[in-house]
């Protein structure tokens, strides 16, 4: 079932569009299974949205883990102990070689177009948004004022979003041999393809930008890297030269069994799906306070989600220099970001100059970087948010991307 929820918001030309569209995209989607119910609105009204299940056929090459999972909570908090050694032997020695990986795996995803009917009509470009750890489809659309769905509706873009496999309404297979960074970003490639020939949605979009946070942009430097023609231009958050500062921040977190957690949202779910044990685990990794509205920190907190031990222990292997990716790269970090720079992004000197010269030694003149000023690592959720936005904005408008 794929996008179970059409507008009455968007023009009727363009509901139908939808509608039909949704119907006749089988290589990829699932059918709609209701054409008459209600399109949802983005946090601040600025984008009319579907949303559903996509169903993602995918080969990818993951890691054969010699590693079953935590048995309890004993053995879940001493992985990530073996995880944050200063010389950890726990990547060889749980690396049993390759190990393909074939299956259809459902994606709950959204596609946004903006609500002003004259800016739908001129779709040129979607944003493909990719959340960090422990994050999910929620962070691009908040609250009102705290919205990137909404900014990138007024400035005439769509947007697409989705809950990465093993998180939120997305389906949660094996966390630890199935759920590893090689298989996102063969899903990721198969979804930007989709949207480039009309598989989601009304439109073939020409335009794909990808936008990623934290984890999130590792996928996008994961894709850039296999396949450099996915997209036109890259938003990178939440990402630095270095994880020296990735150990303090992780430890904070607490790790427990998702399954366990007091919310009882997790339910069901696998014994290697982790996730924080409390507000203050997500305080100290994401939050820069007092520069953040409490209301927005306990939206988040609420909508918390997990991370699997497959990733964790596959992730660094998508991680490298794409050197065939030509197109302008935008790097935008929390000034007081802890994860990335130890909670200063100023010393040595700025951290979000670094990255493009390491990553992408053939991206285009036109790259940018930016400092959001007073923020955490999860600047979407601080006050800043609005001037972070607007330099995405700015960034694409200034390399000609509308």
């Amino acid at each position: 079932m794929l996008f179970t929820h059409l507008s009455v918001v968007l023009p009727l030309a363009l509901v139908l569009a939808l509608a039909l569209a949704a119907a006749a995209a089988t290589t990829i989607i699932e059918a709609a299974e209701s054409a008459t119910a209600p399109m949802i609105l983005s946090t601040g009204g600025k984008a009319s949205c579907i949303s559903g299940l996509v169903k993602v056929t995918v080969t990818a090459t993951n890691t054969k883990l010699l590693y079953s999972g935590p048995a309890d909570q004993f053995a879940a908090t001493q992985t990530v102990v073996e995880l944050l050694k200063v010389s950890p032997t726990i990547y060889n020695t749980t690396n049993g070689g390759d190990r393909i990986v074939h299956g259809a795996y459902k994606i709950f995803s959204k596609l946004c177009f903006p609500t002003d009917p004259s800016l739908a009509r001129n779709l040129q470009t979607v944003q493909f948004l990719i959340h960090g750890a422990t994050l999910g489809i929620g962070y691009w659309d908040i609250a009102p004022g705290y919205s990137y769905v909404d900014v990138a509706a007024q400035a005439g873009y769509a947007t697409f979003s989705y809950d990465q496999l093993g998180v939120g309404k997305s389906e949660h297979p094996d966390p630890i041999q199935i759920v590893q960074a090689t298989l996102e970003v063969e899903i990721a490639h198969a979804l930007i393809s989709a949207l480039r020939t009309a598989g989601i949605g009304p439109h073939a979009f020409n335009t794909v930008v990808g936008v990623g946070h934290s984890a999130g942009a590792n996928i996008v430097q994961g894709v850039t890297t296999k396949y450099p023609k996915d997209f036109d231009a890259a938003i990178l958050s939440g990402i630095s030269i270095s994880n020296s500062y990735l150990g303090p921040p992780l430890a904070s977190w607490s790790a427990v069994i998702a399954n366990t957690d007091p919310s009882r949202r997790f339910l069901g779910i696998a014994n290697g799906y982790l996730t924080q044990a409390t507000p203050q685990s997500i305080q100290f990794s994401f939050y820069n306070y007092p520069y953040f509205d409490p209301k927005i920190f306990r939206l988040q907190v609420a909508d918390k989600e997990t991370i699997a031990i497959g990733k964790l222990l596959t992730s660094k292997g998508i991680i490298g220099p794409s050197l065939n990716f030509t197109g302008p790269v935008d790097v935008i970090l929390g000034e007081n970001d802890f994860p990335t720079c130890g909670g200063d992004c100023f010393i040595p000197s700025d951290q979000s100059a670094l990255v493009t010269p390491a990553f992408y030694p053939a991206a285009s003149k036109g790259s940018q970087h930016y400092l959001v000023p007073h923020a955490g690592h999860n600047f979407n959720a601080h006050y800043a948010a609005p001037k972070a936005f607007a330099q995405m904005i700015h960034f694409l408008k200034k390399n000609g991307i509308h």
